[in-house]
């Protein structure tokens, strides 16, 4: 079955904004330098999975970087970068202490705005993530439109006292809440909250807000190396062939080598779904146990020391990686699945550059204490920075 077609505009960031080595900070070493957001790129790499993804770049930047982009994200459907012409109208002057004196920002691209109006026939919803990009909404469409403020650049202005004259929080403020009321649904994460219900919206549009902030990060958070077992896991939905074909390269090219040097260790599949054909494979090898169960929350339950996600052949690799490390439990994964992610995990995972490689870090995980202690934070620091966003991401598939 094809998927559903999906429009996500989005703008590049402000010079301003960029962080000092911002590629490495946004991007794994073998990743494009372009200049979306680390957010902006987790939502797309979780929407992906679901939605035939068009996406609208803009701002200044390159057809080069648009090209890697297209190439690094999978998605074939990618508008920008566009020469501007005498005949661009001017922006929403209110937006205009918002750019930084960036001249691409302060005329509309007419060329975009006509290539956003061919790419919206089809869709399904429209997806906004930027107060900058938020102009190229498409006119005269009757599919549901999304707004996902990665801040509300109105308050954020106004905390930058440096900056922003009273008059420009308020012009910002006046055009912030131009496109929120034309947008028909609004989400933002619960650390902003506040923010938003400071606004004067009808609280109809703002989708998910509450259960948002109950679920937050996951409950449970490890507390020690000590107050684990002997045991790995690993989650997935087992009736995915592609999840099924990665397990099963684990278990026939690593987990006899393993077991073999420590014959106590045990290695709990936990998904649902699974077939006849799942239960099989485990039977075949001692010391696997399957469970059939949709929460991922049993491998802390169980206290499992490490959780092992080959990703030899998945496309969604952010929500493979991220609840077992904002729980605070080590991840071994693959060079494949590091190279795939559109969010940039570094040292938050341990990265396995072949079999014996795993095997090696799996058996110093599971008895250096204080190296398991230092990949038990790293994991949980980098799924604080996105595991909101994250949230959000699921909450939008699942409104549209």
């Amino acid at each position: 079955m094809s998927k559903k077609k999906l429009l996500y505009l989005t703008s590049v960031l402000n010079p301003r904004d960029l962080p000092d080595a911002m590629a490495e900070r946004y991007f794994p070493s073998a990743a494009p330098v372009t200049a979306l957001s680390e957010v902006t790129m987790v939502v797309l790499g979780i929407l992906s999975r679901d939605f035939e993804v068009s996406l609208v770049v803009a701002g200044d930047v390159s057809r080069e970087s648009l090209d890697a982009l297209s190439a690094y994200l999978g998605i074939t459907e990618i508008a920008g970068a566009f020469d501007h012409t005498a005949s661009d109208p001017s922006i929403d002057e209110r937006l205009l202490p918002l750019i930084d004196g960036n001249k691409r920002y302060q005329t509309l691209n007419s060329v975009l705005s006509a290539a956003v109006q061919q790419n919206v026939e089809g869709a399904s919803a429209v997806v906004i993530d930027s107060i900058t990009a938020a102009p190229y909404l498409p006119a005269g469409i009757s599919i549901p439109t999304i707004y996902f403020a990665q801040s509300i650049v109105s308050a954020a202005a106004k905390k930058k006292r440096g900056f922003f004259t009273r008059r420009n929080h308020e012009k910002v403020l006046e055009a912030e809440l131009r496109w929120l009321q034309r947008v028909k649904h609004i989400f933002v994460t619960p650390q902003i909250e506040d923010d938003l219900f400071s606004l004067p919206l009808p609280h109809e549009k703002l989708i998910d807000q509450r259960g948002l902030s109950k679920r937050g990060m996951p409950f449970s958070i490890s507390s020690g190396f000590s107050e684990t077992e002997l045991r790995i896991g690993y989650f997935g939905y087992l009736a995915d062939e592609s999840n099924v074909a990665s397990l099963r390269w684990f278990l026939e090219t690593i987990w006899g080598v393993i077991r073999k040097k420590i014959p106590a260790l045990e290695f709990h599949v936990v998904g649902s779904d699974s077939t006849s054909a799942v239960k099989q494979l485990v039977d075949r090898f001692p010391g696997v146990i399957l469970h059939r169960d949709s929460r991922d929350k049993l491998l802390f339950d169980l206290g499992c020391r490490a959780v092992v996600e080959p990703l030899l052949h998945e496309t969604h690799v952010e929500a493979k990686l991220i609840n077992a490390m904002a729980r605070g439990i080590p991840v071994v994964t693959t060079r494949e699945a590091v190279t795939r992610s559109r969010w940039a995990v570094g040292d938050a995972v341990s990265m396995a550059t072949s079999p014996t490689d795993m095997f090696q870090i799996l058996r110093q995980l599971l008895s250096d204490e204080a190296l398991w202690e230092s990949r038990s934070v790293s994991a949980q620091r980098a799924a604080e920075r996105v595991y909101a966003f994250h949230e959000v991401a699921h909450a939008i598939r699942r409104l549209i």
